[in-house]
């Protein structure tokens, strides 16, 4: 049986394996289907506010599992949101009416990258 505080850290992990579901499932909606926000229409901002968030639920989940340095943790969480972005553009090119972009990836890496370096910034030292 699992000790307490191994379950109660390993629930970190969920709101990172939200936000992974929310972009899959986001993702899987044919062009035609997709309806995003008004107030919102630039399409690398969503990538990038989307990652961000992964990228803060990624610091949040890691946190207690890991003794390394802070630069470490937002480097590893940045070439996560970054693989992760690649694969669901990858995913993405396989639903009807959407395509796979270099650039929703880079905005991806981008907003996790900002998410990350101003975690890191506030917890240098």
């Amino acid at each position: 049986m699992p000790s307490s505080s191994v379950v109660i850290t390993a629930s970190r992990f969920i709101p990172a394996l939200v936000v992974m579901t929310v972009i899959f499932l986001v993702s899987s909606q044919p062009g035609d289907q997709l309806y995003l926000p008004k107030y919102l229409t630039y399409d690398k901002a969503w990538h990038m506010l989307e990652y961000g968030i992964l990228a803060a639920s990624s610091i949040f989940a890691l946190q207690p599992f890991t003794s390394k340095s802070k630069t470490s943790i937002a480097l590893g969480v940045v070439c996560f949101a970054a693989l992760y972005g690649a694969s669901d553009e990858f995913h993405q090119s396989f639903v009807p009416l959407r395509t796979a972009c270099l650039a929703d990836v880079i905005a991806d890496t981008l907003g996790a990258t900002i998410t990350a370096g101003v975690w890191w910034w506030r917890h240098r030292g």
